[in-house]
């Protein structure tokens, strides 16, 4: 009823005293209709007010930063890892290498002069000559190879692999003496492993010619300016058992710098250098034989940077060695624990509210290393763990 009352107040204020009607005026538009003076007062306040705090907002906060996915993957600060003596091994310095998947080793043996004398020679070679023959060292067909650079850094920088037990370095007397060396170390690492109580293989692996070890020398070069971690898809990967990186070959430098390493996680890691120390990294053979109780590096360990050689074509990016300590690929790759041990476990691990994961205590399942080879060799190291699909 009041709305009636005041539409009728309305259409009669809109009359003449003859009564006939007047246009009424046109409905509120914008461009016609104006708040009061106190409102707009009221308005204009409120408007400078949220002016006011957006613009401190902003210039108290920080611009963002982009950052790529791999710099916010990495860590820059080079640390040392555990340090592990052949001479007289420290079992806590094992459990903590065993928790890392990396540790520098001293009381190796190895003459200080051997890695440069192997790097100048290695130095003279024509790496691209060696495409074919490397996908043969590695096992595989030019066919199955994919890129047929071992390294992913284009034709012009391939890397270089030779197999040290099969006469594949007889013209190469220095890189073979070091390649002979570096396997007769890495076997006694791999001896260590397996002699570790807490962290091991529970039996030696090629004890009684069991399986038949395979000694791989994987020389790379690097770049003399580029101190990041290698980018998606230039780091090359092959299954080992355990890695040998001798950090303190010839650089030219005063200090040798750190290297990178791709930790079980997918980050890249800078390990400082240890004067004397070979950094050795635990492939994923390793982590399958100790059923996961060894952490793994993801692909090899690969120098920071390094000084540039003079070689008869003049100076170039110098090369990095490495030693993989590995087996042929017709080798069936399992858990070295028995099963009832295992299960043992399983079910003690259960009883403590941890490990029920797994019924029979494996946790991984058994699988052909000449498959796993490959698709570790073909696929990009930062995308995901190899090992993923044979967890149980």
């Amino acid at each position: 009823m009041a709305a009636s009352s005041s539409e009728s107040a309305t259409a009669t204020s809109r009359t003449t005293a003859g009564g006939s009607a007047l246009p009424g005026p046109p409905p509120p538009t914008p461009s016609n209709h104006h708040a009061a003076p106190s409102s707009a007062a009221a308005g204009g306040t409120t408007d400078a007010a949220l002016s006011a705090f957006l613009h401190r907002l902003l210039l108290s906060s920080p611009a963002p930063q982009l950052r790529s996915p791999l710099a916010a993957r990495s860590q820059v600060s080079p640390s040392p890892p555990p340090l592990v003596s052949l001479e007289s091994p420290d079992q806590r310095a094992l459990r903590d290498a065993a928790d890392v998947g990396y540790f520098h080793l001293a009381g190796h043996g190895l003459p200080s002069e051997l890695p440069s004398s192997a790097l100048a020679e290695l130095s003279q070679l024509d790496a691209s000559t060696r495409l074919e023959s490397n996908l043969r060292t590695l096992g595989f067909s030019e066919e199955e190879g994919g890129e047929q650079d071992v390294d992913g850094g284009g034709a012009d920088n391939p890397a270089m692999v030779f197999d040290a037990c099969e006469g594949d370095m007889d013209a190469l007397p220095a890189a073979a003496e070091y390649a002979r060396r570096m396997r007769d170390v890495g076997m006694r690492v791999v001896a260590l492993l397996s002699g570790c109580p807490d962290t091991g293989f529970r039996e030696e692996p090629f004890a009684e010619g069991r399986r038949k070890p395979r000694c791989l020398l994987w020389a790379s070069r690097v770049s003399t300016a580029d101190t990041a971690p290698p980018a998606l898809g230039k780091a090359k990967a092959y299954p080992y058992v355990v890695a040998l990186h001798c950090q303190w070959e010839a650089t030219g430098q005063e200090e040798a710098p750190p290297s990178w390493v791709m930790n079980d996680g997918g980050e890249w890691t800078a390990v400082g250098a240890r004067d004397g120390a070979i950094l050795v990294t635990i492939g994923d053979v390793a982590q399958v034989w100790s059923n996961g109780k060894l952490k793994k590096v993801r692909g090899m360990a690969r120098p920071t940077s390094a000084a540039p050689m003079e070689t008869q074509h003049g100076e170039t990016d110098r090369l990095s060695l490495t030693v993989l300590i590995t087996l042929s690929l017709d080798n069936i790759i399992s858990p070295l624990v028995p099963l009832s041990n295992a299960a043992g476990e399983g079910r003690e691990d259960e009883a403590n509210g941890a490990g029920a994961d797994d019924e029979d205590g494996w946790r991984f399942h058994s699988f052909l290393l000449e498959d796993y080879a490959w698709r570790v060799y073909n696929q990009r190291l930062q995308f995901k763990d190899p090992l993923v699909r044979y967890r149980i």
